[in-house]
């Protein structure tokens, strides 16, 4: 059981729409080209990334390298010696890694303030409320035995979701939870 086939099947689309856009989209505005990236290239590399999320670098590092030809797109500058990282920054592109774990926070959200149908019971445990805990709502880490469970949904986001901040309780509105993970 593996995604890569199905990464390097995102791979393939994403960078076959962000070529379609450099053939066929030869404007030089920047707000346009940035608003065809978001809904032909990037809807396609995030889509059900929650899911599929991958841990192998090299997965990581291609995914991201489609983000940065896009963004030699968007700008217009394709010499060497330009910054791709200044430009992601100009364009206010964060990383597709962080929009996935923002995601997969979202989604532990809904989860446990049942906003969406799946029973937190039967997934995750309620942690230990005699440590100095950062956040009110934490969850025992799983067990895991594999390379693949381990970094499934479940277990890969528990500690990331159990240092979450106190700031963020279970009182808050999805969007309001999305507003503060989304603060730098």
């Amino acid at each position: 059981m593996s995604w890569k086939p199905h990464i390097q099947k995102v791979l393939k689309k994403g960078n076959s729409s962000l070529g379609f856009l450099r053939r066929n989209l030869r404007i030089g505005n920047e707000e346009v080209k940035s608003a065809a990236y978001f809904s032909l290239v990037r809807s396609i590399l995030e889509y059900c990334g929650t899911v599929w999320s991958p841990y192998h670098k090299e997965q990581i590092h291609d995914l991201e390298m489609v983000q940065r030809r896009a963004a030699r797109y968007v700008t217009n500058r394709y010499h060497n010696t330009s910054s791709v990282t200044s430009m992601l920054e100009h364009l206010q592109l964060e990383t597709l890694e962080s929009r996935r774990t923002k995601a997969k926070l979202t989604m532990v959200y809904k989860i446990t303030n049942d906003l969406m149908d799946i029973p937190v019971s039967k997934y995750l445990s309620p942690g230990s409320n005699r440590t100095r805990a950062n956040y009110s709502i934490k969850f025992l880490p799983l067990s895991t035995s594999t390379s693949f469970y381990r970094h499934s949904f479940f277990p890969s986001i528990i500690a990331t979701w159990n240092n979450l901040p106190a700031s963020i309780e279970g009182g808050l509105s999805a969007g309001s939870y999305k507003r503060i993970i989304n603060r730098p």
